[in-house]
């Protein structure tokens, strides 16, 4: 049921163990994210893993000695909050923290069944079309916000969302924004050829709309610029994307090279980053291209708005604009000078606002709040 026990020198409970539940544990960015916190926290906090489907394709980002807790669930399996009360039972975790749709009313409800009752934080990191959560979701969540200690998105943006249209309440609702790492993600530009490269990182899925990037960058090619596109990560959609650089005529200059180990390196061999998502929260691969010192150009998203600083960091265009989008990437790629400017705004922005040390300290103080709350319970 689980990998490898964590060892632990200091006596049971002397420091505050977080117990985190996660849908899964593949390469995206909300699972990403755990694994920079419960690494980034492991001084004064224990940590251990509750993944309810598949295994851990993250393991490499993970601490080796982490205990994780593997559920294989079916689809609406309903023993699944009896066992995960039986592991709250097992392992009285002093906080448990729950993140996104996939794992909240499972956990929820596995909560009230274990005996006594664990503080109990539930954290949104965005679903694929988060603004249309079918009612009996937003039902729901109505009441399950009642048996939530504690609630935080990831930007302004999806506070609003959640206050206006999933009924949580709005001084209970904090904001914890994705932090990136300043130490791993630094601009350390590779050799360039003559070739302007164009790139984007994240899972080949519908919602990315990966499609949008290459339709702009054909008709750019068509007007003249000689670029190149590259784009990281896996998907379902790799197929439907190779089959459109054919009916565009830009096959030689699409580039799919799948899941990219060294992400840093990557970013760094662009001379401009595209997010080209029809829905976001937080992007974590726009932090990161921004702490790279790249040019950025982002759709009108979750919070693009607040990470591009209203368009004085990079361009914002409109979700599914092919003529904005084409026009963004085309008056950044004729101008090398403004790709500077945006790019080295954009490093200052990250640095002060959404770097590893501010979201961890931040997620910190929540996990100590709460654990102290059951003590003094």
């Amino acid at each position: 049921m689980h990998r490898s026990p964590r060892a632990i020198d200091r006596k049971e409970g002397k420091i505050p163990h977080i117990l985190h539940v996660l849908p899964g544990l593949g390469p995206g960015g909300m699972e990403l994210a755990v694994a920079r916190v419960v690494s980034g926290l492991d001084d004064g906090l224990r940590h251990s893993i509750a993944c309810l489907k598949g295994e851990a394709e993250i393991a490499d980002r993970l601490p080796r000695d982490i205990d994780i807790h593997f559920f294989h669930a079916r689809p609406n399996e309903p023993q699944l909050p009896f066992r995960l009360a039986q592991l709250v039972r097992k392992l009285r975790p002093d906080v448990i923290h729950a993140r996104n749709w996939g794992a909240w009313p499972d956990m929820a409800l596995g909560r009230l069944l274990a005996w006594p009752w664990v503080p109990f934080i539930f954290s949104f990191h965005g679903l694929g079309r988060a603004g249309y959560m079918p009612w009996r979701r937003r039902a729901a969540s109505k009441l399950m916000v009642r048996a939530t200690t504690h609630l935080f998105t990831v930007s302004r943006q999806s506070r609003d969302l959640m206050v206006r249209h999933w009924g949580w309440p709005e001084s209970r609702t904090e904001v914890i924004p994705n932090g990136v790492d300043t130490a791993r993600f630094f601009p350390a530009p590779a050799p360039r050829g003559a070739r302007l490269v164009v790139g984007s990182v994240g899972n080949l899925r519908t919602v990315k709309n990966h499609a949008l990037i290459l339709k702009a960058c054909a008709r750019l090619i068509e007007e003249g610029i000689d670029l190149e596109l590259r784009i990281a990560g896996e998907g379902n959609q790799r197929e439907p994307l190779t089959r459109l650089a054919e009916e565009l005529g830009v096959t030689d200059r699409l580039q799919l090279p799948g899941r990219v180990e060294d992400i840093p390196a990557f970013l760094n061999g662009l001379d401009l980053f595209v997010l080209s998502s029809d829905s976001e929260q937080h992007p974590n691969a726009l932090n990161e291209a921004m702490a790279c010192g790249v040019a950025a150009v982002g759709t009108r998203v979750g919070c693009v708005e607040d990470l591009l600083d209203g368009g004085r960091c990079g361009r914002i265009v409109e979700p599914g604009d092919v003529d904005g989008m084409t026009a963004a990437i085309g008056e950044l790629a004729r101008d090398e000078g403004l790709r500077r400017e945006l790019a080295q705004k954009g490093l200052e922005h990250v640095r002060a606002h959404y770097s590893l040390e501010v979201m961890l300290g931040r997620y910190r103080d929540l996990y100590l709040r709460a654990a102290v709350g059951r003590r003094c319970g």
